[in-house]
């Protein structure tokens, strides 16, 4: 029986996807890459923005309406928020919310017996340790932590994923061990907020630290990490990112440049708090690559608000900024507020766009030059292309008729685009 997985939203949710089409492998099931071959198509969803909501039940609709015969399991956050709507644009789908995905392969045998049962609720599930097919087999995407102790205005992925519980470090070494078994060179370590990881007093450098020591050639990316919870282990982590096996990948989300703004998002830290962990990252390792976020257009933001995101973001020079319009998520505080006008906020994401765009050339610039090892991660789009990681994380694309994949290289940097840089091939490693 063939099944088709579809996946939205962060690096967790593509984690419990590679799990889910891990444990439906083992239990008999082909993965495939086509859903119209497919008797069984899940949905892994996220609702993070409102845009992707959007998309996700246009999506879901698409496949309601185009394959009534196929059997469909929507999974991950939606349903353990939405779960009314769900049912009511796709009355026979069966809902496995993001605590429950351990028992997909359940799911999906009582689905296509016909069965209309729902797997909803949070648990505490072991998520670590599962069978995994992996979307990259280069990637190893460990969770260290499920839930959030954030408790943000406009989020209501907290209300899905529920309260913060981390993982016990031995669970997580024995995940990455599992993925450096195979052939893995890159290992991803996320959850809804890193920097918020504490098992019995250890924190999150001393957890990177014992990862670092597991034999093998490989690199760590460390996720994103929110500024409040990165302020009490700044100092330790700085050293921890001193290790050669860590990349100096930085994603610390500021959402705003305004302290007022700020506390009514419920942040818990303020602007020059934020500045402070860059500049001291910066001091240390200097050309980290700091990918962060703006929210444009939230409840109340005045246009003085605005223009102090935009000096921020001037003032910092990130190399990546992810802009997002506000959209009032469901069953959360900022859903109550005072909207702004939907043509200021597409006003305002526009020319935070345009600037960002404008840094990350100027930052990708600074790399021409530079020679250097990278890590070969994955093909490019084009014909003879392969897309590699130096030691910021930066995408270098390079040409070759042999196969790179797993290869690690020196190379030149002799031009830098938007999204990534431009790299001839010195030799190998």
């Amino acid at each position: 029986m063939k099944a088709f997985i579809e996946t939205y939203g962060c690096s967790a949710n593509q984690a419990e996807s590679e799990t889910m089409a891990g444990l439906l492998s083992e239990a008999g099931f082909e993965i495939s890459d086509s859903m119209k071959d497919s008797a069984l198509v899940i949905v892994n969803t996220c609702l993070v923005k409102t845009a992707t909501e959007q998309k996700i039940l246009h999506r879901l609709c698409g496949i309601a309406k185009r394959y009534p015969k196929k059997k469909l399991i929507i999974a991950g956050c939606m349903p353990e928020v939405m779960a009314d709507r769900l049912r009511s644009i796709a009355p026979g789908a069966f809902l496995v919310s993001t605590h429950n995905i351990t028992r997909i392969a359940e799911a999906a045998e009582m689905t296509l017996s016909g069965k209309a049962v729902e797997f909803i609720g949070k648990t505490k599930e072991k998520k670590l340790g599962k069978p995994k097919l992996r979307k990259n087999e280069l990637v190893g995407i460990t969770e260290i932590s499920q839930g959030c102790g954030g408790r943000c205005s406009y989020c209501c992925v907290r209300l899905a994923k529920g309260s913060l519980y981390c993982y016990p470090p031995e669970d997580i070494m024995k995940d990455v061990e599992n993925a450096l078994s195979g052939w893995c060179k890159e290992i991803w370590l996320t959850s809804q907020d890193n920097a918020a990881y504490i098992h019995e007093g250890r924190r999150l450098p001393e957890l990177i630290d014992g990862i670092c020591e597991i034999a093998g050639d490989f690199r760590i990316r460390v996720g994103m990490m929110n500024p409040n919870n990165l302020l009490n282990i700044v100092d330790s982590l700085i050293d921890t990112y001193r290790n050669e096996k860590v990349y100096k990948f930085l994603h610390v989300p500021v959402q705003s440049g305004s302290d007022r703004i700020l506390r009514s998002m419920r942040r818990n830290y303020k602007v020059s708090e934020f500045i402070r962990i860059v500049s001291n990252f910066r001091k240390v390792i200097p050309g980290i690559n700091i990918i962060t976020d703006v929210i444009a257009g939230f409840p109340g933001e005045t246009e003085e608000d605005f223009q102090k995101t935009v000096d921020l973001l001037k003032t910092i020079r990130p190399d990546v900024v992810n802009v997002s319009k506000f959209g009032a998520r469901p069953g959360t505080e900022a859903e109550d507020m005072p909207q702004l006008d939907n043509r200021l906020i597409k006003t305002r994401s526009s020319e935070l766009s345009g600037l960002v765009r404008r840094l990350a050339l100027e930052k990708n610039r600074e790399w021409v030059g530079w020679s250097g090892e990278i890590l070969v991660s994955e093909r490019g789009t084009g014909k003879n292309q392969w897309i590699g990681r130096n030691i910021a994380y930066k995408p270098v694309l390079v040409e070759s008729r042999e196969n790179l994949l797993g290869k690690r290289l020196n190379v030149r940097i002799e031009g830098a685009e938007l999204t990534h840089l431009v790299g001839s091939i010195t030799g190998p490693v």
